[in-house]
């Protein structure tokens, strides 16, 4: 009997400790092989027990099943019999070294294992069962076609629902974007995946439902359903576990956004005049506060990072090295950039609404970002200038001695010396008085800019608030000294001539408007 026990095998050894091999039958575990008995290794006892359980008829399953012990050159083995078929043996050496119990009580769970596995075979092959189990898995295939058909009608009626909803109602728009359309598109988009994932969970239950009806197949359905419910469970541990630094950081974050106010609020009192700080310019004010809030959210998110779940894990971890290992390799032009930024700010060299001149570029500051100044030049184009390249350069600011009056525009005629000048001045401040675009207070008034060998060189200077009108606004200045000239009879053009010519070199007021010019319909010379 021993010998047959062991296989028969062909020369006489002790137990020794080898790598595990299991033995299972019909999806289920039975034991874990760990000792080589007289040679024979864990994997070809496995081997050999699959293959004489595999042989087992039906007439046979039902059978009583025992174990006893028998010793084998001094070694106690435990084997496992089916009416008079001998299946497999264990050894003391087959258990765990962390396994606790005692081995009446190992060899006894093996033999429920291998009563559970013999049970299930036998209801495998009995056609009532698998009749029954085809049956109730063809309902149950039924019921989910019926529940996949009521959930694809209530996501239609419920899409049309937000559709009609969405034309019924008007636009929301704040800042020029139309938030309900945006939600309309959010409630779609979040409809069709809570449908697609409704749909997966029903197919993965009917699954388990399914596996569950034949023997042959319980133990994977059983793992399935194990697994959906070890999901779940981790899922809502890792909620309650995680709950108390969600808090947390929702408190480090509102007291955060607390101090930001406030520290906002005196700097914004400070750029608009209602509060003086030391050391503090109202110009400045602004840019000082951005870098504040930076600092103290900066302070905020270390303080709550601590506490955000999944903090320490090593994937969280990871991803902040290749952030920080990104922003640095990117950050030197970006750093260059921005220090170039708070010097242009705390310089107070320029400042939103100024005309300016940067290096060859003449324009209107439309923005100062950290990174950039844009301008708007008078032939409304848009110029992006790196902080670091405005830095480089001279800056003209043609509007920051201007005053209130906006910016100077000037424009220069040459006169010849047999016109008074003071009748010049008087010429060119009234068109620069009748110019719309031109400010009266302060006055316009005009600089002898030289006397030259046939001519004197008159500039008008006149205060223009819209800068970026000034090429339309110098235009029509033209136009107005030439009709006050040719009003007066007074020619422009210099004296670059080898004899007086005898009249006037001018356009008299009857030929301001030869054909095609039309008329205006009130003339106010």
């Amino acid at each position: 009997m021993a010998e047959s026990a062991a296989s028969s095998p062909s020369s006489a050894g002790t137990t020794i400790a080898s790598a595990p091999s299991a033995l299972s039958f019909v999806n289920r575990d039975i034991v874990s092989f760990r000792a080589t008995v007289a040679g024979i290794s864990p994997q070809d006892r496995a081997e050999r027990g699959l293959k004489r359980l595999q042989e087992l008829k039906e007439a046979e399953l039902d059978e009583p099943l025992r174990h006893f012990t028998v010793t084998y050159d001094t070694t106690p083995v435990t084997v496992y019999q089916l009416g008079d078929r001998l299946l497999f043996y264990v050894v003391k050496e087959d258990m765990a070294a962390d396994d606790h119990r005692s081995f009446d009580v190992f060899v006894a769970d093996v033999q429920k294992q291998l009563q559970s596995a013999l049970q299930a075979r036998l209801e495998g092959v009995h056609w009532p069962n698998l009749i029954h189990g085809v049956i109730a898995a063809l309902i149950a295939l039924l019921l989910l076609f019926v529940a996949l058909w009521i959930m694809g009608k209530a996501r239609k009626a419920l899409l049309a629902a937000i559709s009609r909803t969405r034309r019924k109602q008007a636009n929301i728009e704040v800042s020029g974007f139309d938030w309900l359309d945006a939600s309309m598109a959010l409630a779609n988009r979040v409809t069709q995946i809570v449908g697609t994932f409704a749909a997966l969970a029903l197919i993965y239950l009917w699954l388990i439902y399914t596996l569950d009806q034949f023997a042959l197949t319980q133990p994977v359905g059983e793992r399935l359903g194990g697994f959906l419910l070890d999901l779940l469970a981790r899922i809502a541990r890792g909620f309650v576990d995680a709950l108390p630094g969600i808090i947390t950081v929702i408190v480090i974050l509102m007291i955060t956004r607390a101090i930001q106010d406030v520290i906002a609020r005196v700097f914004i009192a400070v750029q608009e005049g209602r509060l003086e700080v030391p050391g503090m310019h109202p110009d400045t004010a602004g840019a000082t506060r951005r870098m504040v809030s930076v600092v103290v959210w900066a302070l905020g998110l270390t303080f709550a990072y601590p506490y955000i779940p999944g903090s320490q894990s090593d994937v969280f971890k990871g991803l902040s090295v290749l952030f920080g290992f990104m922003i640095t390799l990117g950050s030197a032009g970006i750093v260059n950039q921005l220090m170039s930024g708070m010097v242009l700010v705390y310089s107070r060299a320029l400042r939103r609404g100024d005309l300016v001149a940067i290096g060859d570029t003449r324009g209107v500051v439309t923005e100062l970002s950290t990174l950039s100044v844009k301008l708007t030049t008078l032939q409304k184009e848009e110029i992006t200038i790196p902080n670091a390249v405005v830095v480089g350069n001279n800056i003209r600011n043609f509007t920051r001695a201007a005053g209130e009056a906006g910016s100077l525009l000037s424009t220069v005629v040459t006169i010849g010396y047999d016109t008074p000048w003071r009748q010049v001045h008087a010429m060119l401040v009234n068109a620069a008085k009748r110019t719309p675009g031109l400010a009266l207070q302060p006055e316009p008034y005009v600089v002898q800019r030289g006397l030259s060998d046939f001519y004197v060189e008159y500039e008008l200077f006149a205060h223009c608030a819209e800068p970026m009108r000034a090429v339309g606004i110098l235009s029509i200045l033209h136009a107005e000294i030439q009709d006050e000239f040719n009003r007066w009879g007074v020619q422009i053009m210099s004296p670059h001539f080898r004899m007086q010519p005898e009249g006037a070199v001018l356009v008299p007021e009857t030929g301001w408007y030869p054909e095609p010019v039309n008329r205006p319909p009130e003339n106010n010379p």
